[in-house]
């Protein structure tokens, strides 16, 4: 799909948040409603773990990807686009030139950041934005940074993100025998909840403020 309005961007985000939002919770209704300390309870809460990491990775990888699709669909010029958008375009012209042993492409590559300027941008989106089914703090801060968002309200979260959700979702996905109470699991579905909200959020307002294009100079 294509995403060529700011309409359309947030028509997009709203139904990816929707569907997300409905099933998030009733996985906490789940925990709630089963009885404490019971195997029953144990059962739920692990696979209600592993689910929000799912909607943790999924949703935050998808909206990435629209926000590139938003880009690319506004025409903009090389020299119009902000340093990490333009980044993005010439990653792409770089991993093609390392790919191959042609000189062709390293001379291509090279007349690239010369003379296209003015051109206009060919943003890539599809497999531009990477987790690798691990997605660590440390992984969230390549993509806020890749789509220049301000890692400041992130950086708190670290532990949450690797300890209390990789983590957990790492030793329950290889069988390990991991034991959280409702209450853990709450705090942690509620943090993470609002982790996803603020990501939104501040995607959101990158695009009402084209935060992606360079700015304009004052002339001289």
């Amino acid at each position: 799909m294509r995403l060529r309005t700011q309409e359309d961007f947030v028509d997009a985000i709203s139904t990816e948040i929707s569907w997300r939002n409905r099933e998030l919770t009733e996985l906490k209704q789940l925990v709630q409603r089963s009885d404490g300390a019971s195997f029953r309870q144990v059962t739920v809460i692990r696979a209600a773990i592993a689910l929000l990491y799912a909607h943790w990775e999924g949703f935050i990888k998808k909206v990435a990807e629209d926000y590139l699709n938003y880009v690319g669909m506004q025409r903009l010029t090389n020299g119009e686009l902000s340093s990490c958008m333009l980044a993005v375009v010439v990653r792409a012209q770089l991993s093609a030139a390392e790919r191959s042993k042609k000189v062709e492409m390293h001379i291509g590559l090279v007349d690239y950041m010369r003379t296209k300027e003015t051109v206009r941008a060919r943003l890539p989106y599809k497999n531009i934005i990477r987790t690798d089914s691990n997605l660590s703090s440390k992984g969230l801060l390549e993509i806020l940074t890749t789509l220049g968002i301000s890692s400041d309200k992130y950086a708190a979260k670290s532990k949450l993100i690797d300890s209390q959700l990789l983590g957990k979702r790492n030793n329950i996905a290889h069988g390990n025998d991991l034991e959280v109470d409702a209450d853990e699991y709450l705090d942690l579905h509620e943090q993470i909840a609002e982790l996803l909200r603020t990501f939104r959020n501040d995607v959101e307002n990158a695009v009402a403020t084209s935060a992606f294009a360079r700015p304009i100079q004052p002339s001289k």
